[in-house]
């Protein structure tokens, strides 16, 4: 009873910060974290109680895989463990990526993982990138299902994943999604609220089949966080990838990969109309802190990536082309100047294009005068 009252105020004081925008983020979470059952203390100190979490370890399977790659995020990560371990949902793992930090994240995941066994900590010897960090552990996740998130997202209500796990269980679905709440950083008001990015109307099917990797593209639904995956088509996604694309280093537009890729496995997809997390919008993010050399790579690296993975017609060949213009935009706004790395990798993806029979001869002249 006393969990219901504490959830139920936290989704007031949410409601309330829509209506009146006098509200951050961090104040509601941080009387939420205070107050709720005394687990963590967010201020100078950190402290967690024990956990009862009445499971025999031994004969313990988790149904649940929660994958976070980890990487200089001491002042988030709190909040985002705290959150997942408030879940009534308990039969879960929580397999920490710790992409060689250099701040506090080693010690304040380490001190939590004393405090709750299901806390799996695995650390790079070197940064390895998003990509790869996630698509390797999920090969040995256990649980039926994967949830990524990222190292500052939290969850909302404490039954968020009794939820998903439940409903995507009983329909057999895929890959199922929800409502994200998004604010530029902690102590910033809340301004976005995520819909439905498949629904064209009302009309539309609820279970969204045809051309999901596509409309991903095109709704710019490429994003990991905020979406529960079958484990088996997590695994069949990394397997399309391969190797070598599995382990490139990406730090921009790695959602996008793995993303379309997982719709490209997919045969459905939910989305439920509830809000199931508050995402941070970082101010340093991979495109304003990376090399312009290495977005260009990444660019590079998706338009690739999708003409390999699109069909034999030119229906879905046009999205290559499609991409292929906004890559010469996003060059042009940006100013950017090619490495020789780049120019070879940009000559392999036209030589490909130019070798497409399902692309017309039109399309490989304008797409060879772009360059």
């Amino acid at each position: 009873m006393k969990n219901k009252i504490l959830s139920n105020k936290l989704i007031a004081l949410i409601i309330i910060s829509f209506l009146f925008s006098n509200n951050s983020i961090i104040s509601l979470f941080s009387k939420y974290f205070q107050l709720y059952r005394g687990k963590i203390y967010i201020n100078n100190c950190f402290k967690t109680t024990s956990f009862n979490l009445n499971l025999n370890l031994k004969k313990y399977i988790p149904k649940i895989s929660i994958i976070i790659p980890v990487f200089n995020c001491e002042k988030s990560i709190k909040f985002s463990l705290a959150s997942i371990q408030n879940q009534k949902f308990m039969e879960i793992e929580i397999i920490l990526v710790n992409d060689f930090s250099q701040d506090n994240s080693k010690y304040i995941i380490e001190c939590m993982q004393k405090e709750d066994p299901r806390i799996i900590i695995i650390n790079n010897h070197k940064n390895l990138g998003t990509l790869y960090s996630s698509n390797i552990v999920s090969i040995y996740a256990n649980g039926n299902f994967i949830f990524c998130l990222d190292n500052d997202d939290m969850f909302i209500y404490d039954n968020i994943l009794f939820k998903l796990y439940n409903i995507a269980k009983k329909n057999n679905y895929d890959i199922i999604g929800f409502k994200a709440i998004r604010a530029n950083n902690y102590n910033s008001k809340i301004f976005e609220m995520n819909e439905d990015p498949f629904i064209i109307n009302k009309k539309e099917k609820e279970v969204y089949q045809p051309n999901l990797k596509y409309l991903s593209i095109t709704n710019n639904d490429c994003h990991i966080w905020g979406k529960c995956i079958k484990n088996e088509i997590y695994k069949k996604a990394i397997s399309l990838l391969g190797k070598r694309r599995s382990n490139t280093y990406l730090c921009n537009a790695e959602d996008d990969v793995i993303v379309f890729t997982l719709f490209n496995v997919s045969k459905n997809f939910k989305f439920i109309p509830i809000y199931g997390i508050f995402h941070l919008i970082s101010n340093l993010t991979a495109t304003n802190t990376l090399p312009k050399s290495h977005l260009l790579f990444s660019k590079l690296f998706f338009v690739d990536l999708l003409f390999d993975l699109s069909g034999t017609n030119y229906n879905e060949k046009k999205y290559v082309i499609d991409n292929i213009c906004i890559l010469k935009n996003y060059i042009l706004s940006k100013n950017i100047t090619f490495n020789r790395k780049n120019k070879k990798y940009l000559e392999r993806i036209l030589f490909k294009i130019n070798s497409c029979p399902f692309i017309p001869q039109e399309n490989k002249t304008n797409i060879n005068n772009m360059f």
